[in-house]
């Protein structure tokens, strides 16, 4: 997924996947962090981040057999900029978030991917100690 992840947002020009923000916490102490992989990605000036990005985005995880589970969603200023945008998509037991977000002149895009049956069984045998 990592590949995907990487593929697609380089195929849309994003910026490179920033390693520290993108890192998961300890599985050790949450085990839900063993079935994600992630990609965040911040405004640069040689790759600016916009609601174009978040379109090309969509349209090349779609051109790869991705379906849009839920329709993207977008929260506008007052004065009309697009300040939120939020996506699903869902393909062969995964499912990616998209998540851009405007913070006055900072731009950051997120794509979160998880492994339906890895959270489902994580939860699961969260479950059965919980009620132990």
């Amino acid at each position: 997924m990592r590949l995907v992840l990487d593929g697609v947002t380089r195929d849309v020009g994003a910026p490179p996947s920033d390693p520290e923000a993108a890192s998961m916490p300890d599985s050790s102490k949450y085990p839900l962090a063993e079935c994600f992989v992630a990609y965040k990605g911040f405004d640069t000036a040689a790759s600016t981040l916009d609601v174009d990005r978040t379109d090309a985005l969509a349209a090349a995880l779609t051109g790869r057999g991705w379906t849009e589970a839920k329709k993207r969603n977008e929260r506008k200023a007052p004065d009309g900029t697009v300040e939120v945008v939020g996506a699903v998509f869902k393909k062969r037991g995964w499912t990616v978030v998209m998540e851009y977000r405007l913070f006055s002149d900072n731009r950051t895009l997120s794509l979160n991917a998880f492994d339906d049956a890895c959270v489902k069984k994580v939860r699961a045998a969260e479950d059965a100690t919980s009620s132990n």
